[in-house]
Order: structure tokens, then sequence, then C-alpha cells
């Protein structure tokens, strides 16, 4: 390729005169979207990419420290502010008017309440039973100290430390005296250590389990002794109570069905009665037949003949009706 130029390559003609202007006219130069979003997402890592040997090189730009904030004083200023907002908001409330009196009927404005009445009323009379309440429940819980058997009168001679100890009252004999009412009650009280009692009485106690804890195990353990003995490929007993029931109303049913066969005007002998009379017809039977065959055979007279002939017809009559009633039903004319 042959060059064009004589001599060195001429400088720019506004290279000397420091025109600005003529740089103005210059065209933008074309950045496309992809490259400005690249240069913004890596603002800051210019430092870690120029990182040599574990040390970050310094890009120049260093992050504006900023200083602490007083929370002390943040809150001071947000609670005087509140203050004067709700100090504001209740200048401009409006003023409540009172309330308005509920109606009250002047029917009772003079009417005295019963609690007067009882005030006014003379005591009850002293129960008898009330200044004996204490005494009742004093030798209820736990004894600190067994009870002994007192020694009999002969038992215990005169002047040994038995008797001496017998003589003064012991603390056990020193109950509280009788009195005509409940006010009068003077209590004799005993040095007692209550804690101690205390701690005895819940060592010996028993727990005391609930009703419903108690029933729910002898169900749980009725349901288990049915388990165990529960027989397998056994019908239950209520299942074939069921079965005899349900054969039961088959059979009612179809006897109260209208028959089919039934016609107008006639209703079926019962099964009971249609079995007696077809059982007396073969007794009539057996009866004509013996007859029948007692009689001679010669038939000379016209009276033989005769006889002959019905006892012949009544046995044809008794085997038709036999016939009849042999069937599984019999229809029988209704009277008018």
């Amino acid at each position: 390729m042959v060059s064009m130029l004589n001599g060195p390559i001429p400088a720019h003609p506004h290279y000397d005169k420091n025109d600005i202007g003529s740089y103005i006219d210059m065209p933008v130069p074309r950045v496309r979207p992809e490259a400005r979003d690249i240069a913004t997402k890596a603002q800051g890592t210019v430092g870690f990419l120029l990182q040599v040997e574990g040390h970050r090189v310094p890009t120049g730009f260093r992050r504006t420290r900023t200083e602490p904030k007083n929370h002390l004083n943040e809150n001071i200023r947000r609670m005087r502010q509140i203050q004067r907002e709700n100090k504001r908001r209740e200048q401009n409330r409006p003023r409540e008017q009172p309330v308005k009196a509920l109606w009250k009927s002047s029917k009772f404005e003079n009417v005295p309440p019963r609690v007067f009445d009882f005030q006014q009323e003379s005591p009850c009379a002293p129960r008898p039973h009330s200044a004996h309440y204490l005494r009742a429940h004093s030798r209820t819980g736990w004894n600190p100290e067994p009870r002994t058997r007192p020694a009999s009168a002969g038992a215990v001679r005169p002047g040994s430390a038995a008797s001496a100890r017998s003589a003064s009252p012991s603390l056990k004999e020193e109950v509280a005296p009788r009195s005509a009412t409940a006010r009068e009650l003077r209590l004799v009280r005993h040095n007692m250590n209550y804690l101690q009692i205390n701690g005895k009485s819940a060592k010996h106690s028993q727990l005391k389990r609930s009703p419903s804890l108690t029933a729910l195990d002898d169900l749980k353990k009725h349901r288990e002794e049915e388990q165990d003995h529960y027989k397998k490929g056994v019908v239950p007993k209520y299942l074939l109570n069921r079965q005899k029931q349900w054969k039961r109303e088959e059979e009612e049913r179809k006897a109260n069905e209208p028959d089919p066969d039934l016609p107008e005007g006639h209703k079926k002998m019962p099964d009971e009665e249609r079995k007696a009379t077809l059982k007396k017809l073969q007794e009539t039977e057996q009866q004509l037949l013996q007859q029948l065959q007692s009689m001679p055979v010669r038939t000379d007279t016209l009276r033989i003949r005769t006889r002959k002939e019905d006892m012949e017809k009544k046995l044809s009559e008794v085997a038709e009706a036999i016939k009849i009633f042999s069937r599984p039903k019999v229809f029988v004319k209704i009277d008018d």
C-alpha cells in the first residue's frame, strides 16, 4: 500500500488553539444499555479486581462516616411531639354533653328497703347444737399420740408412780368445757406441733382417685377381658336374634299379603282348619270302606243294592273332597 503523504503526519488544526467548542459538535459515543448496567453494577469492585497478593489497591473512593444517632434525644423529641398532638386534639374535641338521667318510677320513692326490717327484728334464740360444733369436730383428723387403754382402779396401787401420773390431768384429758351458748365457749389450747402433725398425716394418707378415673379403669379392664374371651368365627347372639326377627316379619308379611289366586267373594281357609278337615275326611273314607267290605257279595235284594249304591256315591264324594283339601290353598266362599 502506497502512502499519499510526502512528509510527517500533520497536527490537529485545533490542537494549539484550545478551542472547546469544536469538540461539542463531535458525535456522542454510542454506548449500549448493557454496558451501562455493567458499569452500574461494577461500581466499588475495581479494588477487588486490582488486588495484588492479598493487599487491596485503594481506588480513591471512601465512605463518608456518619455521626452516631442519639436515640435518647430522638425519643424525647418524639414524646413531646405526641404530647403536643394529643393536647391539640383535646382542645379541638367538642365538649361532652351531660348524660341524661335514667327514668325512675316514683312509685317506690318512699318505700324503705327490706334490710331495715331484718335489722329491727329480735335476734334468734341460741341454738344448743351450735354451741358444741367445735366440740363435735375436735377429734377429727390424725391423732399424733396413740390411744392407750386406761388402767382399772384395782390395777393401780395407791402411792405408785402410775397413780401419781393418773392423778395429774394429762393434755388428752383436757377438753373444751360445755357451755350454754356459743358465745360463752372457751377452748383449751394444747402446745401441739401442727407442722409435724400435717407431715405425718400426709405421709399416712392414701391417694383418693376420682370416680371418673376408677370407672375408666374398670371399663378398660372389662373391654380387655371381652377381647381375651372373644370367640372368632362364631355368629354373635344379636345377629341370630335379628335373623329370626327378619324371618318372622317375612312370614307375617306373606301371610298378610293378598293372594293373587283368591277369587272375588272368597277367603282363604286357615292351614290348621284345612288339615283338620282333611283328617276327618280320611277317617270317614276308612269307615265307608270297612262298611262296604262287610256287605255280602250277592246283591239279590233291592235293599242291599240300594245301600251299596249309596255307599259308593258317598265314597266318591269323600274322595273328591280329599282331593280338594289336599291342595296347599283352599278358598271358601264368604257367607252374605
